[in-house]
């Protein structure tokens, strides 16, 4: 059995390798500034919320440079009181112009209800939006689940905490209370945990990213057939992992 101390050192271990590019070299896709916008104003929090709206399921790095992308090509899509306004027609050809926006009706759907609950809750302001709540991280928690039917896609239970500590980490807003949100996790993600003798089903909003690291980049790569996994040469944790060592 893992043991409370192993399970404090494999977080440290995940959360260095991962802020240090070691976990198969990925990193936090988030954290680059789109041009022309300085870290934490309001076309920055903008992008991240809108960005973070339509995340789910999709490959970090891939989308974050396609937002990029869009923004320098066409930034009027990242502004709420547009997005609230325009024709869902026309927002779906140009979200997937760079491939930000990869199914289209859906993608589209999530970006305008998001662009539409900004305009709504606190006139197209992010900032507004978290200062009306006092930048309290739980108390933005608990509106989100109080307000699903205007926040259907902010509300969304991975959704909510990592967009949250997203704003407060990669926005630079003095949120609090935002690093131990727990995120839960999808199956992959509790089966590599398990692998590593932890039983959980969620991680904070600080871990997260990590996690899905070792998920997507390292655990994956092992065939339930096998004992030894072919990414345990690299794996920053595998003395803890069931198939980490021969």
């Amino acid at each position: 059995m893992t043991m409370k101390n192993d399970h404090q050192q494999i977080g440290e271990l995940l959360l260095a390798a991962y802020e240090s590019g070691a976990l198969w070299g990925a990193s936090n896709a988030a954290w680059p500034l789109p041009a022309g916008v300085e870290r934490g104003d309001e076309a920055h929090l903008a992008f991240l919320t809108l960005v973070y709206a339509i995340s789910g399921g999709r490959e970090p790095a891939q989308l974050w440079a396609a937002a990029r992308a869009t923004f320098a090509a066409d930034p009027e899509l990242f502004a709420p009181h547009f997005i609230a306004y325009a024709k869902g027609r026309e927002l779906a050809g140009r979200l997937t112009a760079h491939k930000m926006a990869r199914k289209t009706v859906s993608d589209s759907t999530a970006w305008q209800r998001t662009g539409q609950a900004l305009v709504m809750r606190a006139g197209g302001s992010v900032r507004q939006l978290l200062e009306n709540f006092g930048f309290d991280g739980a108390a933005l928690l608990d509106m989100l689940q109080a307000n699903k039917a205007t926040f259907p896609i902010l509300s969304g239970e991975q959704t909510a905490p990592r967009w949250l500590y997203g704003l407060a980490h990669e926005g630079a807003q003095p949120l609090t209370g935002v690093d131990r949100l727990p995120v839960p996790l999808a199956p992959a993600g509790t089966a590599a945990l398990a692998n590593l003798g932890l039983n959980a089903d969620a991680v904070s909003a600080t871990a997260f990213n990590a996690v899905a690291a070792l998920t997507h980049h390292g655990c994956r790569q092992h065939r339930p057939d096998t004992p030894t996994c072919p990414a345990a040469p690299e794996c920053p944790v595998a003395s803890f992992c069931r198939y980490g060592t021969i």
